[in-house]
């Protein structure tokens, strides 16, 4: 073992001079020499080794050369190269990736739970009786929302609104020329329009003993409203 070597593994010399196996300790040397090409640095691999013997107790390792090949000289974390046991050693900061491996096997772990539970698997609650729980019910109706129809287009002649009385009416014939209603338009034959005062602003009528605050219609002196009850009062 060359004095390199012997030097990175200084936190572990008690448990080096334990190995008895040359053939063991020949493949320590090897597994050090080949990590330290590939590019760990000897400080980050002295640190690994201190570690992880604090981890342990001197009496509980009873093969010293199978815990250093198979405990404390391996690299723990993810496939990112500067990742140690979830932290990256050049900054120090957690590893994302490592976050993430973790977070998935928490969920499968609950998907199994739930699973063996009888719930469902996505959110832990209970089955109705087609399978699936409210909650998917909710996130099937959020991810793919009906189709809204489409807005059917009325049949017949167009329709519109009174000028006078805002009523609606169907617009053919002579309500085409004078966009007024059938009671509207015999009314005008019959009596002169009575229209608002100049500067009214608002209907004569009264509701109950309230004066009434809308605005009269464009040819009247009341709204559309008090206009509707006079007509209403007329026909009666």
């Amino acid at each position: 073992m060359s004095p390199h070597i012997y030097a990175v593994l200084e936190p572990v010399h008690l448990l080096l001079e334990r190995v008895t196996s040359d053939f063991v300790a020949r493949q320590i040397a090897r597994e050090v020499g080949r990590q330290l090409r590939e590019g760990t640095d000897a400080e980050r691999l002295q640190h690994r080794l201190t570690a992880r013997f604090a981890k342990v107790m001197v009496s509980e390792i009873r093969d010293p050369g199978r815990w250093l090949l198979g405990v404390a000289l391996p690299r723990w974390g993810c496939g990112y190269q500067d990742c140690e046991a979830g932290v990256l050693w050049s900054t120090g900061k957690d590893c994302e990736v490592c976050a993430e491996i973790v977070e998935d096997k928490a969920a499968a772990r609950r998907r199994a739970q739930r699973i063996e539970q009888g719930l469902c698997p996505e959110h832990g609650t209970r089955p109705g009786p087609g399978g699936r729980c409210v909650d998917c019910v909710l996130d099937d109706a959020v991810r793919n929302p009906a189709p809204v129809p489409a807005q059917r287009e009325v049949e017949g002649p167009p329709r519109g609104s009174c000028r006078d009385c805002g009523a609606r009416i169907v617009v053919i014939g002579r309500a085409l020329e004078d966009g007024l209603c059938k009671l509207c338009r015999e009314e005008a034959a019959v009596v002169p329009a009575q229209t608002a005062p100049a500067g009214q602003e608002t209907c004569s009528g009264r509701d109950g003993d309230v004066p009434c605050g809308r605005k009269p219609l464009p040819s009247r002196s009341v709204c559309g409203v008090h206009r509707v009850q006079e007509l209403a009062g007329e026909v009666a």
